[in-house]
C-alpha cells in the first residue's frame, strides 16, 4: 500500500512539473530577449495558486457540488468565480512584484494594460479546471461502478446463501424417504446413501463458506448428489455419468456446477416416456468442460430454466463475476426433439478465484 501511495504522489509531481514546464516556463525560453527574475517568480505562484485549485475542485468542491441535485447551477457559479478570481489575484501579483514595468523594459514596448485580460492564463486555468473536474468525475465513476459490484457480489452471495438453504430440507427429507424405503430392501445401499447424504450436508454447511474449494471437493459432492438423484430415477430415465480423470487439483467456486445438473434432473426425468440424462465431466490442462444433456419431459411452460429462482441466471452472473474471459457458456434447446444441452469451459486456477464476500 504504502509503495502504491509513493507511485501516485510521484506521478502527480511528474504530471505538473512536465505541465508547468510546457505552459509556464517554456514558452518564456522562446522568446528573444531575457526575462527578468521576478517574472519567473511570478510564473511560480501562478502554478502554486493552479495547484491549489486544482485538488481543491477535484476532492472537495465538484464531489459535492457537480453530482447533488440542485448543485450544477452552484457549481457553474464556483467554476466561472475561481477563474475569475484567479485573473484578477495572478493580475495582483504581476503588479506588485513589478512584473509588467520590468518587461517592458526588457522587450522595449510601452507598458502593458492591467486591466487587459490575460487570454494565455485565462485558457491555462480553464484547462486546469476542466482537467480538475474531469478527474474528479472519473473518480466518482469509478467508486459508483466499485459500489456496483460490490452490491452485485453481495446479491450473489445471498442467492448462493439461498441455494445451500433450498437445497438442504428440499433434497435432504426426499432423499432421506429414499433411504427410509431402502431399509426395507437394500440395507448395505442404504447404508451408503446416509453416508453420501452426510458428506454433502458437511460440504454445504461449512466447505462452501470459503470463496473457493479444491475442485475435487466439488466433484465429490456433485458425484454424490449424482448418486442420490438416481435413486429417485424410474426406469423410463436413462442416466450416464462420466466422471472426470485429474491427477492435478485445482480450486473452484463452490456449487458453480450444481445448477446445471440439477436442472437436468428436475426437467429431464420420467416416469411415463423414455428420457435420457447425460453428465459429462473432463479436466485437462486446467481446463474443466462440462456437458449436461437432457431430454425435456415437461412443457415448456413448466421449466422455464432461465426465469425466477436461482437457476441457471444466477450461475451465469457468478461467472461473469469470478471467471471473467475465462469461461464460455453455450445452451442449445432443440424444441422439436425435447431437448436441451449445456456446455461449459471453465479455465481453473491454482490460487483462489475472485473475491465475494459471502454471508456466514
Amino acid at each position: 500500500m504504502g509503495s502504491r501511495n509513493n507511485f501516485t504522489v510521484l506521478t502527480h509531481v511528474t504530471v505538473w512539473s512536465l505541465l508547468g514546464f510546457i505552459l509556464l516556463f517554456y514558452p518564456p525560453l522562446s522568446w528573444n530577449f531575457s526575462v527578468p527574475p521576478n517574472f519567473w517568480v511570478k510564473q511560480a505562484l501562478n502554478l502554486v495558486i493552479m495547484i491549489g485549485v486544482f485538488y481543491v475542485n477535484a476532492l472537495y468542491v465538484a464531489p459535492r457540488l457537480l453530482f447533488e441535485q440542485n448543485g450544477k447551477v452552484m457549481f457553474g457559479i464556483w467554476l466561472v468565480g475561481v477563474v475569475i478570481c484567479f485573473l484578477v489575484v495572478a493580475r495582483i501579483i504581476e503588479v506588485n512584484l513589478g512584473v509588467l514595468a520590468d518587461m517592458s523594459k526588457v522587450a522595449n514596448k510601452g507598458p502593458k494594460d492591467p486591466y487587459r485580460l490575460d487570454f494565455h492564463l485565462f485558457m491555462i486555468m480553464l484547462l486546469v479546471m476542466v482537467i480538475s473536474t474531469s478527474l474528479a468525475m472519473a473518480r466518482r465513476w469509478q467508486a459508483d461502478a466499485q459500489t456496483r459490484e460490490r452490491i452485485e457480489k453481495q446479491h450473489i452471495a445471498s442467492e448462493l446463501s439461498f441455494l445451500k438453504a433450498q437445497i438442504n430440507p428440499h433434497f435432504f427429507f426426499n432423499t432421506l424417504n429414499n433411504i427410509y424405503s431402502l431399509t426395507y430392501s437394500d440395507i448395505p445401499v442404504s447404508r451408503e446413501a446416509i453416508l453420501k447424504l452426510s458428506r454433502m450436508m458437511r460440504y454445504v454447511l461449512y466447505d462452501t463458506l470459503s470463496d473457493s474449494v479444491p475442485l475435487q471437493q466439488e466433484l465429490s459432492f456433485l458425484k454424490d448428489y449424482i448418486a442420490l438423484m438416481a435413486l429417485r430415477l424410474h426406469e423410463c430415465t436413462t442416466l450416464e455419468f462420466n466422471e472426470p480423470v485429474s491427477g492435478r487439483d485445482y480450486r473452484i467456486a463452490p456449487m458453480l456446477l450444481l445448477p446445471f445438473v440439477e436442472n437436468a434432473f428436475k426437467h429431464g426425468s420420467s416416469a411415463m416416456q423414455r428420457s435420457r440424462i447425460v453428465v459429462d465431466l473432463k479436466v485437462a490442462d486446467g481446463t474443466l468442460s462440462l456437458r449436461v444433456f437432457n431430454h425435456i419431459t415437461h412443457e415448456k411452460d413448466d421449466y422455464q430454466l432461465d426465469k425466477g429462482g436461482i437457476g441457471l441466471a444466477n450461475t451465469r452472473k457468478r461467472l461473469d463475476l469470478l471467471y471473467v474471459d475465462k469461461h464460455t457458456l453455450m445452451i442449445r434447446e432443440e424444441p422439436e426433439e425435447k431437448t436441451y444441452e449445456v456446455l461449459l469451459t471453465l479455465q481453473l486456477d491454482h490460487e483462489k478465484v475472485g473475491q465475494i464476500a459471502e454471508p456466514v
